[in-house]
């Protein structure tokens, strides 16, 4: 009597590995965050700019330092919940936060987490470490001490900046190909009603 062999199983077969469907989920809800904080990185320096610096002197000086600021401290705080620990203890209760160690945590049980995904998440994670002083100290709490020593925190050049922005994109590109979903390329935003359209009005009603 013949047997028959167990055929390969198809992910094998196709050199996938089968992901979890927490994993995939979580890093979704990853993915989402980071652009939402490239678009509003883009949104900001359409508005906020040498260009278009008299324009908005002239509108409202007041109100767009306002927005700005609150741009500024949102901004921050959302790069640094990138930063967290996979996972916090309140009350004795483990709560997980979405954040890059959590996934590179299930990417290691996934066995997925490639050299070049380790090395691109400790560089978002060095620069997370250089602005999480302004999220710890001023933003997220009213430390006493940092309100009156004046010192400035989290500050950042151009290109740490710049370099941080190509990197998330690397690294949400790097994870989506490993765990089965592909790149995604996050765009510089633009669309009907964003920020140049807006500017446009303004400039239209300065010349009506």
């Amino acid at each position: 009597m013949t047997t028959t062999p167990n055929p390969a199983p198809l992910s094998s077969t196709l050199g996938i590995t089968m992901t979890s469907s927490k994993l995939l989920e979580d890093f979704k809800y990853l993915r989402g965050h980071c652009i939402d904080l490239v678009h509003a990185y883009f949104t900001y320096t359409r508005l906020f700019n040498d260009k278009n610096r008299d324009l908005l002197t002239k509108v409202a000086p007041t109100f767009f330092s306002d927005i700005a600021d609150i741009m500024l401290r949102d901004w921050l705080l959302q790069v640094c919940k990138l930063m967290d620990p996979p996972s916090t203890t309140r009350k004795g209760v483990t709560i997980e936060n979405i954040t890059i160690k959590l996934i590179n945590e299930q990417l290691t049980d996934n066995k997925l987490l490639s050299l070049e995904i380790e090395d691109l998440a400790n560089k978002l994670l060095i620069y997370g470490e250089k602005i999480k002083p302004a999220r710890d100290k001023r933003l997220a709490h009213f430390d006493r001490d940092h309100q009156v020593n004046g010192l400035v925190l989290g500050a950042t050049t151009e290109s740490e900046l710049d370099q941080f922005l190509v990197n998330l994109q690397k690294y949400c590109d790097e994870v989506g190909i490993a765990i089965g979903l592909g790149p995604l390329d996050f765009g510089r935003g633009g669309c009907k009603g964003d920020v140049l359209d807006f500017l446009k009005y303004l400039r239209k009603m300065q010349n009506a």
